[in-house]
């Protein structure tokens, strides 16, 4: 009768919204703990989830029907009965491919049985992971965007961030690609221990050849995502071999742009495959912030590029100049120089075009650099080529089959050849005397002589009969 009344009352919770089963605890021989539970009671939404019938489960102990499963049951049974009180969790069972949130309660009319209710919570625990991941993703993302903006040097900074990077998607190798779509560089690299570098093979390749078959990748997605790289054998070849000869299974490059226009890659090669983490987020967001790291410095060394050199001829131009100047002023030091006007250059413009003016200056200062260095010559502006440099008395700085510099205190001279683009000058500057401070070199307007020689106009030669010893060519 009391048996009756039981099951009378348990199946009350047939129908509760909840998988719902009782278990009689069998405890091990020293009482400590509990070695497996007994099936007493189970409704419908239990069976449903556990894949079985109430007959595959009443009467039978838990092992015998999930030898495999999570021994964390008994651990709660078991505490559930000793110590009297509800036992609340959420665990991951393998048995039957859900997570679990849980409790477990005894039943004070019966000693050593225990109530157990469980609900799937996949979905809430998948959110909870979501928000997790999200939450540890960004973390990730602030800290190397911290260090792209803390100051360092470009190089250093880029290097710091590729660096932090790996310790979080652990690859086998990181790397930023410059391209302009023609070209393509490999400009930084982070390479694990034992990992073979590429940044010196990856120099100025062929964009075509090497990434170009990545742009179909971007098409549809965002990022270039390659899981397997045999994928490329029969359509990309050559990136198949590149990328097999580097030791590559799997490959994750996140573009930047600059106004549109594709300029590089974020790139990670065997890159940890991770739950944890939002592996693609966090390269695709970085490669933004890195994006901008790189075209600043691009656009900051094309500044100082336009500031500093002339674009028609490619040396130094008048802004360098006055700095040159500038800093010779500041020395005591014997310093000549070179200076040269373009021949016929108005005559040129007016009868050819300036584009063959423009193509006189360049072969002048070609002939230039046939005797002195590029790095010291500089374009004033016009035809005006001027060159300024340490002085060594009549072996500083000389025309070829012309004159000497004169020596300290003699007059300054000057020089051209019938055949020469270039009519030139020269002057020495000596320091200044002992106690007068800084030698001193007269302001720009004033590096050419007053009187200038007379141009010739016989040819157009590319050669100017000029080389240098010892010499600063400003």
């Amino acid at each position: 009768m009391e048996e009756d009344r039981t099951e009378l009352d348990l199946d009350l919770f047939r129908d509760v919204p909840a998988a719902y089963a009782v278990f009689q605890v069998i405890p091990d021989e020293e009482g400590s703990g509990a070695m497996d539970d007994r099936y007493v009671y189970v409704n419908q939404l239990y069976c449903t989830i556990a894949g079985c019938t109430p007959e595959d489960l009443l009467g039978h102990r838990f092992y015998e029907v999930y030898p495999q499963g999570n021994p964390l049951w008994m651990e709660c049974c078991h505490r559930a009965v000793t110590e009297q009180k509800e036992i609340h969790g959420s665990l991951y069972e393998g048995a039957v491919s859900h997570w679990l949130d849980f409790s477990v309660k005894f039943l004070e009319d019966h000693p050593g049985w225990v109530a157990f209710v469980f609900m799937v919570a996949d979905r809430e625990r998948a959110e909870k992971e979501a928000i997790r991941r999200g939450r540890d993703t960004d973390d990730v993302i602030l800290q190397i965007s911290k260090i792209l903006n803390n100051g360092e040097d470009y190089a250093e900074s880029l290097d710091h961030a590729l660096e932090a990077l790996s310790e979080v998607i652990h690859p086998d190798r990181l790397y930023i690609l410059e391209t302009d779509r023609k070209t393509v560089t490999n400009s930084f690299e982070w390479c694990a221990p034992g990992i073979k570098p590429e940044l010196e093979t990856l120099q100025h390749l062929d964009y075509r050849d090497y990434i170009g078959g990545w742009e179909k990748f971007l098409e549809k997605s965002s990022c270039v995502l390659i899981e397997d790289i045999e994928m490329l054998k029969a359509d990309d070849p050559i990136d198949y071999e590149n990328l097999k000869r580097q030791g590559i299974h799997r490959l994750l490059a996140a573009p930047f742009y600059h106004e549109g226009q594709l300029v590089g890659y974020l790139g990670a090669d065997n890159y940890e495959v991770n739950d944890l983490l939002n592996t693609r987020e966090i390269m695709e967001t970085l490669s933004y912030f890195l994006g901008a790291k790189v075209t600043n410095h691009q656009l900051m060394e094309e500044l100082y590029r336009l500031s500093r050199f002339d674009s028609l001829t490619g040396v130094w131009n008048r802004n360098a100049l006055e700095r040159k100047t500038a800093c010779l002023e500041k020395k005591r030091i014997s310093v000549g120089i070179v200076y040269g006007d373009v021949n016929g250059l108005k005559a040129t413009n007016d009868r050819y075009g300036h584009r063959a003016g423009d193509d006189l200056i360049r072969r002048a200062v070609g002939a230039l650099a046939d005797s002195f260095p590029r790095k010291c010559i500089y374009r004033e502006g016009g035809g005006r080529i001027p060159g300024a440099g340490p002085g060594h008395g009549a072996g500083g700085v000389c025309p070829a089959g012309g004159p000497a510099p004169p020596e300290p205190g003699q007059p300054d001279g000057s020089f051209h050849g019938p055949g020469d683009p270039v009519a030139g000058g020269f002057r020495h500057h000596p320091p200044g005397p002992p106690g007068s401070g800084p030698g001193h070199v007269p302001g720009q307007s004033r590096l050419l002589p007053e009187t200038r020689p007379e141009k010739t106009r016989a040819g157009r030669s590319t050669e100017c009969r000029m080389k240098s010893g010892t010499a600063w060519v400003g």
